[in-house]
């Protein structure tokens, strides 16, 4: 084990590991990086992993492009097949008619393949016996779908391991050791690891490592709960993945075509937990609520079985985006924090951005400037047109 590092990475879900790959990409390959358990054992882990394009601000959604763009290549790159390309459908309430129409024209603007498709043709071509009470208007994207967020993980480990970093499961990092304004070293459960870089990818666990270095972050942790269903054998298995927002559920395949994920989404009111100490079964009342939403939008899953339900955690900035940054104050101390939902469908080209700034000084791939940290500070925050983490 490593006693030294040009840098230490703090977190092993889909952020840390794609940063880890892509910094030992560029050249930086005495990289430590430190998770607490296992391997996508927090947030990562427990994600829906639902992959789509149709946010209301620009930089989300050239991250995500490029994230696809990433995914797509997996078993080139890295020798596995993670993502799911079925297609996404997007079902919106006649509220939100206008908001929709204006980000059809932002998406297509930059290049995302998705176009408006009627209710009808839903039902014909893509979701058989969905009930069109509310949905004013749909959105389809080919190129979207879901990952397989373990192997998508394991993917990026494997690399970056094989191009000479190094990684620690079961290895809490307990402390960064500083001296004035400078980054000397990191304390873990077995040993100090000299180094002057920190990335801070600790999901949930964010906010406590950046107040080691006296930084108190604008992050909330809350409880999210979702849920497996097996469905009928006289249902069609379901072909693509779905954000609804006239029931606001969720809902996708799984590789087993006799099974669907399920979750509500966001805008709803949030249950902030302790990230050490919460309840990570669903509750009774969750499965029962989410049961009926979803069996009164399609009503051949009335019959449908939960066999899995969990509750994972979302950690959460004032507007919903990410946290990307090199901090001002503390020398070579950077954030990857506050995923609000989205971090598995952008930590691919997260990963990139961020070794980028790392290496160079400023990300290349995609200008993440607009995800700084001060911008809580100045009024620059970003904006969501549909609320919550709907983008």
């Amino acid at each position: 084990m490593r006693s030294t590092a040009d840098a230490v990475i703090i977190g092993g879900g889909c952020i840390g590991v794609s940063t880890l790959y892509y910094l030992a990409k560029l050249g930086m390959n005495n990289v430590v990086l430190l998770e607490k358990a296992s391997l996508a054992s927090g947030s990562t882990g427990d994600s829906a992993a639902i992959v789509r394009q149709h946010y209301s601000n620009e930089v989300s959604v050239r991250l995500v492009m490029k994230s696809i763009e990433i995914l797509r290549s997996f078993p080139e790159e890295f020798g596995t097949e993670v993502f799911n390309s079925i297609g996404w459908i997007f079902l919106v309430p006649p509220s939100a008619q206008s908001s929709f129409v204006i980000n059809m024209r932002r998406l297509q603007k930059l290049g995302v393949r998705t176009w408006e498709i009627s209710p009808q043709e839903v039902v014909l071509e893509h979701i058989s016996g969905l009930v069109l009470d509310d949905i004013s208007k749909v959105a389809y994207e080919p190129d979207s779908g879901y990952a397989d967020p373990h192997s998508t993980v394991l993917g990026f480990a494997n690399m970056a391991r094989h191009l000479g970093a190094e990684i620690r499961v079961n290895t809490p990092a307990t402390g960064i050791i500083m001296s004035r304004n400078k980054i000397t070293g990191v304390k873990t459960n077995d040993g100090q690891i000299s180094t002057s870089r920190v990335i801070n990818a600790a999901g949930p666990w964010a906010q406590e490592i950046a107040k080691w270095v006296g930084l108190d972050l604008p992050l909330e942790v809350s409880r999210e709960q979702e849920m497996m269903l097996r469905i009928s054998p006289n249902r069609p298995s379901l072909q693509r993945s779905v954000s609804n927002m006239v029931d606001q559920t969720y809902f996708r395949p799984t590789r087993d075509p006799s099974t669907i994920l399920v979750g509500v989404g966001h805008p709803k009111k949030n249950e902030l937990v302790n990230p050490d100490s919460y309840n990570t079964h669903a509750d009774n009342t969750f499965l029962e609520d989410v049961s009926n939403r979803i069996s009164r939008r399609i009503p051949d899953f009335s019959e449908s079985e939960i066999i899995s339900s969990w509750a994972g955690l979302y950690t959460i900035t004032p507007d919903w985006n990410m946290i990307i940054d090199k901090v001002q104050d503390i020398k070579d101390f950077y954030l990857a924090v506050g995923g609000s939902g989205h971090s598995f469908k952008l930590s691919p080209a997260i990963g990139q951005c961020l070794a980028e700034l790392v290496v160079y000084g400023e990300a290349l791939t995609v200008d993440i400037t607009s995800l700084r940290a001060g911008r809580f500070d100045d009024n620059t925050t970003l904006q969501s047109t549909y609320g919550g983490n709907r983008g």
